[in-house]
This record gives structure tokens, C-alpha cells and sequence, in this order.
């Protein structure tokens, strides 16, 4: 029911940081060279740079999570198997116990 809602709030949100990128971009069209300690870039624009250094904190931050994903999937597996082992004991338990009583009352 609020699907419609979410996706309008994120095209919103996205709306909106691409026109901030754009004004930032705008605003600064000087150019400067990225100097690294065993490389030097080539010369681009502050935004450009930031936009970059954006777009790989983003990469780095799916990769991380995409793993820790995964690794609380591989956990909800093991702990469902566990879950239902330990159920199907309980009820063969429960029917081992209901056999033994009507076995009881027989005699």
C-alpha cells in the first residue's frame, strides 16, 4: 500500500542529490590535481573528484554489507535446519509419549 510512497520519497531524494551535484558542479569548474603518495591523477574538477570518491564509498559500502548479508543468510539456514530438527524431536517425542499412554491404558 505505501510502495508508491517509498518510491516517490527515493526518486525525490534522488532528484535532489543530482541537482545539488549539478549546482556543486557548476559552482566549482576549477581544476586540480589529485596528488597520492605513489601516483598523481590527472587534473579534473573538485566535483568530479568528489563525485568519484562518492561513487567508490558507495561500491565499498555494498561490497561490506553484501557480505555481511550474506553471512546472516548462511546463519538463518543453519539455525532453521537446528530449528527444525529439534521440532521434528519433540514430536516424535510427543507421539512416542501419547503411543506409551494409550499403551498403558490398554491394559
Amino acid at each position: 500500500m505505501l510502495k508508491w510512497l517509498k518510491r516517490v520519497t527515493y526518486t525525490v531524494l534522488v532528484i535532489f542529490f543530482l541537482a545539488v551535484g549539478v549546482f556543486f558542479a557548476i559552482r566549482n569548474p576549477q581544476l586540480i590535481p589529485l596528488d597520492l603518495v605513489f601516483w598523481q591523477a590527472p587534473e579534473l574538477s573538485v566535483a568530479l573528484y568528489i563525485i568519484l570518491s562518492f561513487t567508490v564509498g558507495a561500491c565499498v559500502a555494498l561490497l561490506v554489507s553484501s557480505v555481511a548479508y550474506l553471512r546472516s543468510e548462511r546463519q538463518i539456514r543453519v539455525l532453521t535446519r537446528k530449528y527444525e530438527k529439534a521440532r521434528d524431536e519433540v514430536d516424535a517425542l510427543r507421539k512416542a509419549s501419547i503411543a506409551k499412554e494409550l499403551s498403558v491404558g490398554k491394559e
